[in-house]
C-alpha cells in the first residue's frame, strides 16, 4: 500500500467515526429537547391551574371590596355621626 492510500483510508475512517459521533449526539439532544418540551407543556398546566383558581378569584374579591367600600364608608359615616 502506498502512504496515500494509507492516508485516504485514515481519512475516510475517521469522517466515519465523526459521522456516528455526531448522530448519536444529535439522538441524545432530541431526547432532552423531547423531555424539556414535556417539562414546559406541564410548567404551562400548573400556571393555567394558578391562574384559574388563585389568581382570578383573589381579582374578582378585590373587585367587589372595591365595589362594597363606599356603601361601607358611608354607612361608617352615618354611624359616627348618630354616636
Amino acid at each position: 500500500m502506498q502512504s496515500l492510500d494509507i492516508l485516504y483510508l485514515t481519512l475516510s475512517v475517521c469522517i466515519t467515526m465523526l459521522t456516528v459521533f455526531l448522530s448519536v449526539t444529535l439522538i441524545y439532544l432530541l431526547f432532552i429537547l423531547r423531555d424539556v418540551v414535556k417539562v414546559t407543556d406541564q410548567i404551562k398546566s400548573v400556571v393555567e391551574k394558578v391562574d384559574t383558581y388563585i389568581t382570578k378569584p383573589i381579582l374578582m374579591t378585590k373587585s367587589i371590596i372595591e365595589f362594597i367600600a363606599p356603601f361601607i364608608s358611608g354607612a361608617q359615616e352615618r354611624m359616627s355621626r348618630k354616636k
